[in-house]
């Protein structure tokens, strides 16, 4: 089983650098095919996504693609939010969480298929 994991995460990872949304996808494969909470493969979703932001901002920073100006704002208004998503989810029940979040995945799927 661990042959597989590691292919969808390689795959995962592939497209999500390609900017296809494969963390929605790793996320879809734990909790259909390995039974995981949703919360938790939300959670392990995030952790992987370290992995591909760290050596991509490291790229960009090389390339001087950042612009310094915006980046702190950026990161002061990500974590507010992250807290304030964070305060609301402790308030919802888990059932509706994951209708949400997979009603979020149908609707972004559809979206991206039918923008030019």
């Amino acid at each position: 089983m661990y042959i597989l994991d590691t292919a969808v995460a390689f795959f995962a990872s592939m497209l999500a650098s390609m900017g296809v949304g494969g963390g929605g996808l790793l996320v879809i494969y734990l909790t259909l095919v390995k039974g995981t909470e949703q919360l938790g493969a939300q959670g392990i979703n995030l952790f992987f996504f370290l992995f591909g932001a760290f050596p991509a901002m490291c790229v960009h920073l090389f390339k001087r693609k950042i612009n310094a100006g915006i980046l702190i704002p950026l990161c002061f208004f990500g974590v507010a939010g992250t807290l304030f998503g964070y305060f609301v989810m402790t308030l919802l029940p888990r059932a509706l969480l994951g209708k949400a979040f997979g009603a979020l995945l149908l609707v972004s799927g559809v979206i991206a298929l039918f923008k030019k």
